[in-house]
């Protein structure tokens, strides 16, 4: 009868995984329908990004499930230690640029100052043009990069935080969860 509560609790972690994949893919699925339909770009370190924050809470979940379960109870830290050091790893390694907005594949064109001085309204109108468009360019790229910096800290945030206190009370967990005290 031992083996109940094993077959039990990994049953139920499959259904709560599965049920968290469906939920996260429903809901990325109609950010990127709410996309397309905008034409807004996808932003790839932002994915990223979210799934370390998911990868880390798995990380610390798991160190502590096995610690109780099967380990010593005292090493229930160990997974959020881990889910810590990935998440701190892609902050340094994940930090989106913003030249991809920028670049010329967009039209921004370097050397509209550069140009000679109008001598007529029409040319004065046209640099003007010019440059009211590259003022807009450069405007959206950067409220598009203080609207993924605002995700990339509330991902980091939550992952950070999850995983910290996952690493310092991993082993009262794994004791709970063990039926130890």
């Amino acid at each position: 009868m031992e083996w109940v509560p094993i077959v039990f609790l990994t049953f139920k972690a499959f259904v709560l995984f599965t049920g968290m994949y469906f939920a996260i893919k429903w809901h990325y699925d109609q950010d990127r329908k709410k996309k397309s339909e905008a034409g807004g770009p996808e932003k790839p370190a932002e994915i990223r990004l979210f799934l370390t924050m998911i990868a880390s809470v798995t990380l610390s979940l798991i160190g502590i499930v096995y610690a109780g379960c099967w380990g010593d109870a005292s090493e229930g830290g160990y997974g959020g230690a881990l889910g810590c050091a990935f998440t701190f790893f892609m902050v340094f390694m994940s930090k989106p640029a913003v030249d991809p907005l920028l670049g010329d594949s967009h039209g921004l064109d370097s050397d509209v100052l550069a140009e000679k001085e109008p001598t007529t309204l029409s040319e004065g109108l046209d640099q003007l043009s010019r440059l009211k468009g590259q003022t807009e360019l450069l405007r959206t790229a950067f409220f598009a990069k203080l609207a993924s910096a605002e995700r990339d800290k509330i991902y980091l945030g939550v992952a950070g935080i999850i995983s910290t206190l996952a690493w310092k009370f991993g082993d009262v967990a794994a004791a709970a969860l063990n039926g130890r005290s």
